[in-house]
């Protein structure tokens, strides 16, 4: 921010500054001013820490910047090189236990392409501070994994001492989007592509 010269400063912040997140999380709920600003590097406090204070340097250092803070819950697609949602298709196909401390757990997710799309619909929008973005409705682990179970045939085995799935620690909850939606941006329902994807998946491991 010292340094760039641009009219409007678009930072990729994440749902993870909410503490904690739950049903229809608004923007509002993390509040950039509420505590003090620690400059600091990337590994010095965890993930979301470390965006709880970027977006506190952009609240109380630049308030008077033109810049956006976009707050995205986990974003997933063919091209997720996190591998998350993956986890649980590899695992329940391969029989290899999970330990899942949250199956029933309804959550937010949002398509990789649709959180590029959303980024680029805001480049001349007339908004500033932060706003939230994710695919309408929610979907539990619970629901995935059978899914993945109804069409390969497969069981997960669920089970302590088993890998730790990547999601677990996640509070049931949902993300509110009426600010970016008031906008003019229509994001699609998770439930309407997060099968197709389970699928793109289980063709990996046929």
């Amino acid at each position: 921010m010292e340094h760039a010269d641009c009219d409007k400063y678009i930072h990729m912040s994440t749902t993870s500054v909410y503490e904690p997140k739950h049903m229809d999380t608004k923007e509002s709920d993390f509040d950039g001013n509420a505590k003090e600003l620690i400059w600091c590097g990337r590994t010095e406090f965890p993930y979301a820490q470390i965006k709880r204070q970027a977006e506190y340097a952009l609240w109380q250092q630049y308030s008077d910047r033109n810049w956006i803070a976009v707050r995205y819950p986990f974003v997933t697609g063919e091209d997720d090189y996190t591998k998350r949602l993956q986890f649980y298709v590899e695992h329940t196909m391969k029989s290899i236990p999970m330990n899942i401390d949250n199956l029933g757990a309804q959550m937010g997710f949002i398509r990789s392409d649709e959180a590029g799309k959303f980024l680029a619909f805001l480049v001349d929008k007339d908004v500033t501070g932060a706003i939230n973005g994710c695919s309408k409705g929610t979907v539990s682990i619970k629901e995935i994994l059978e899914y993945v179970e109804k069409k390969t045939g497969t069981k997960a085995i669920i089970d302590r001492s088993g890998d730790k799935a990547p999601y677990n620690g996640e509070a049931e909850y949902s993300i509110n989007t009426d600010r970016a939606e008031a906008l003019g941006f229509r994001f699609s329902a998770v439930r309407d592509w997060i099968y197709e994807l389970l699928d793109y998946y289980i063709r990996l491991y046929k």
